[in-house]
């Protein structure tokens, strides 16, 4: 298998393993047997960038590769030795892929259909040619079966499964073909020189010496127009067809044994065997409001898996399944009681999965090519079938393309987001497709892929509500003037959410976010999500916590109706919540804790490479922050979870307030511009360069606070209430036990 280590990390708890000194933790790590990602290699000499988008790496053993490409259907090449490295998930590379490093492979194909079309013609009809699925066929994934990969895929209504083995600088590919309505047409091979056929047509040579030799009926030719193309046809027929294509340079290639395709698409034994046993740090702090449980990441790992833990969620009340964003799923049994933690890696080599979540028992997870279902066919617990649920996700090579998130709503319809493609440094777009920028909505039996709002740059996250209400965290960028959280309801979309060479067809205005955040607050919005019903979390049943992948924080995000416009209005307060590393994924467990996933993959103030962690709220400690705002004609209210000591809530010294605006446009973020006495040259001046250097902000007079009858809800009064994208409301008050209640409220106030 290909090997891989992954960064050091500091805590010693969190202490994955170490590597050599001479090695990059890339090149340590055991990938597994399929590996999928954006891949270049060298095409008849030169780099190819990209050689496949949606690519699979198959490793053949004995540092023999093959990479297919799962859109075009087609084998790419096939060669010995290593990589070079790039990639944003692997060398933090935001212009560079990783290369397939032999300049001389076995063969190679040209970027084009991998099988012709019902007329036989290989022209790329798609509407954005070289991306996107094929008319004429479609990949459905493939299965694992030991250190074997057999590809599946559907040409002409045919499905057709192929594993392919090398040995001794020789590729022998087996197929197996379902009954065929249409003869099945196939690119093999495009060499510089032109091929020689023999009488048979069973075999081929080319002038540069590559030989080629069929079995089963198929058929080798030539393309009328580039004999230095070679062709495969397969006969049309009412029965399965077995077959093989053998490929060699230094001697006639012979063909191995025909594989068992019926045992090898039905589980095989376990590669990742070996089992973790898992530890956690349990919080005995008995002081805090909520106390942080830091269960341990699997030390010394045998595959050196770099275990960047970005997505979860429950298998049960004892097991989650996590993904990692280097392509791994795991499971950690032992969560219900934590006294029997453990690890287990269960799949691999997937496409940057950022997005997971149990259906019935079942994984699936959302990468850059799409959803995909795991399926532990044998029940050994390992994943024997990664199973395409739906790839129609429309991907490019641009590294920061990354797709977000997977949620469901009750009717069992998923939900993802998608970036879109900025330019290495941050600034700008490179080439927009139809489904950069986006959230989408996929039926719950996969077949059909919904756009419900474009108009997004880099939407951490998202969340579905109770009532099926969408959310998106936001970052910083072009078109972006803050971060955010977008609000929509169902019903609504689609929606546009702000960056405009990512509208795409959706023409109406710009959908105001629910609230902007300043950078200090949150420099890179996650997800959100929802406190159950039953669930004593110290914040009311049915509220919105949003995760800051930046800031490692979680807000409570305090709404109130937006008028009669069907949107909400608010802003948030930040929670007591220490964590070990970011906030990026969240979920409630029955019991009402809050697992936290989090990592470093880009800009974050995380103390640690990742963790994974359990906050318990302590009902005997009262959370020192407002629970609930409202927005009124002189200002706004404040409502606390405890009676608020009377004097220092009535004492207007005790708040501070200020406000401010942004100007949204093509450049990268804004500057902060005052709302009280406009400059109407430095905001037009902000539409044509960076204005982060103009930071104005209005510092507003407390005129009175009064405090409810209940002693609960204090009334404060703002000099000259009016509509800001930001508002900052300080408190420093205690509740009549002497408690502390000190923080900030940053929200919204539109006109409406």
């Amino acid at each position: 298998m290909r090997t891989f280590t992954p960064y050091f990390v500091a805590t010693v708890a969190l202490v994955q393993f170490t590597h050599a000194a001479d090695k990059k933790w890339y090149e340590e790590m055991v990938m597994g047997p399929a590996w999928s990602e954006t891949f270049s290699d060298y095409f008849q000499g030169e780099k190819r960038t990209p050689a496949a988008i949606k690519g699979i790496v198959l490793d053949l053993g004995n540092d023999n590769h093959a990479l297919f490409d799962s859109e075009a259907l087609r084998l790419v090449t096939a060669y010995k030795g290593d990589f070079e490295w790039g990639g944003v998930a692997w060398a933090g590379s935001h212009g560079t892929l990783i290369t397939l490093a032999n300049k001389d492979p076995l063969f190679n194909t040209a970027s084009m259909p991998g099988w012709g079309n019902k007329a036989g013609s290989f022209e790329d009809k798609r509407e954005h040619p070289g991306y996107g699925k094929l008319e004429q066929g479609s990949f459905n994934g493939y299965f694992r079966s030991g250190e074997t990969i057999t590809l599946d895929y559907t040409v002409l209504g045919s499905r057709i499964l192929e594993t392919d083995a090398m040995d001794k600088g020789s590729l022998t590919r087996s197929f197996y073909f379902d009954k065929r309505n249409d003869e099945l047409v196939m690119v093999v091979a495009e060499e510089k020189g032109d091929f020689t056929l023999s009488p048979k047509r069973d075999s081929a040579k080319s002038a540069d010496g590559l030989e080629i030799v069929a079995t089963g009926g198929v058929s080798l030719v030539t393309d009328t127009k580039n004999h230095g193309r070679l062709l495969a046809k397969i006969p049309r027929g009412g029965q399965a067809l077995q077959a093989q294509i053998a490929y060699s340079r230094s001697e006639t290639p012979k063909p191995v044994s025909m594989p068992d395709f019926k045992a090898l698409v039905s589980g095989g034994k376990p590669i990742f065997d070996k089992k973790i046993k898992g530890t956690v740090n349990l919080s005995n702090d008995k002081k805090s409001p909520y106390v942080t449980d830091v269960i341990n990441l699997p030390e010394n790992n045998p595959w050196k898996s770099n275990l960047r833990f970005v997505a979860f969620d429950f298998l049960s009340d004892d097991k989650a399944a996590i993904s990692t964003w280097n392509g791994d799923v795991w499971t950690l049994t032992g969560i219900k009681d934590m006294k029997n933690l453990v690890w287990q890696r269960v799949a691999s080599g997937l496409f940057q999965p950022l997005g997971l979540k149990v259906v019935d028992g079942t994984i699936y997870v959302n990468g850059r090519d799409g959803i995909t279902k795991l399926i532990d066919l044998n029940n050994d617990g390992e994943i024997d079938q990664y199973k395409v649920f739906n790839h129609d996700v429309i991907v490019t090579e641009n590294f920061h393309e990354f797709a977000f998130e997977l949620q469901t709503d009750k009717e069992g319809n998923f939900y993802f987001s998608k970036a879109s493609p900025v330019r290495p440094g941050g600034r700008g777009f490179d080439k927009i497709l139809d489904d950069n920028g986006v959230i989408a909505k996929v039926s719950k039996d996969g077949s059909k892929l919904e756009v419900l709002a474009t108009g997004l740059r880099a939407p951490g996250g998202l969340g579905i509500g109770p009532n099926g209400e969408i959310t998106s965290g936001e970052n910083e960028g072009t078109w972006m003037p803050s971060c955010k959280i977008n609000y929509v309801k169902p019903g609504n979309t689609p929606v546009f959410f702000g960056v405009e060479p990512s509208r795409h067809d959706v023409k109406g205005k710009y959908t105001e976010p629910l609230c902007y955040l300043p950078m200090d607050v949150d420099n890179s919005g996650a997800s959100q999500v929802w406190v159950p019903e039953g669930i004593d979390f110290g914040v009311p049943a049915g509220e919105m916590l949003h995760l800051s992948y930046g800031t490692s924080s979680i807000f409570h995000v305090l709404t109130q109706p937006r008028g009669n416009t069907g949107f909400l209005e608010g802003g948030v307060v930040k929670l007591p919540i220490k964590l070990q590393s970011s906030a990026m994924r969240a979920r409630f467990h029955k019991d009402g804790s809050l697992y936290v996933a989090g990592f470093r993959g880009w800009q974050t103030n995380a103390a640690s490479e990742a963790a994974f962690q359990r906050v318990r709220h302590n009902p005997d400690v009262v959370v020192p922050a407002p629970t609930k705002m409202e927005y009124t004609s002189t200002g706004i209210k404040l409502t606390f979870p405890a009676k608020l000591d009377k004097e220092l809530a009535e004492d207007p010294t005790s708040y501070s307030a200020q406000r401010w605006n942004y100007v949204r446009g093509p450049q990268y973020g804004s500057g902060e511009f005052s709302v009280d006495h406009p400059d109407r040259d430095a905001e037009k001046q902000a539409l044509e360069k960076e204005s982060h250097e103009h930071q104005v902000r209005d510092d507003v007079e407390i005129k009175a606070a009064k405090l409810s009858a209940d002693g609960m809800t204090v009334d404060i009064e703002l000099d000259h209430m009016k509509p800001c994208m930001n508002l900052k409301v300080t408190y420093d008050l205690e509740d009549t036990d002497g408690e502390v209640f000190k923080g900030e409220y940053i929200g919204t106030v539109y006109k409406d």
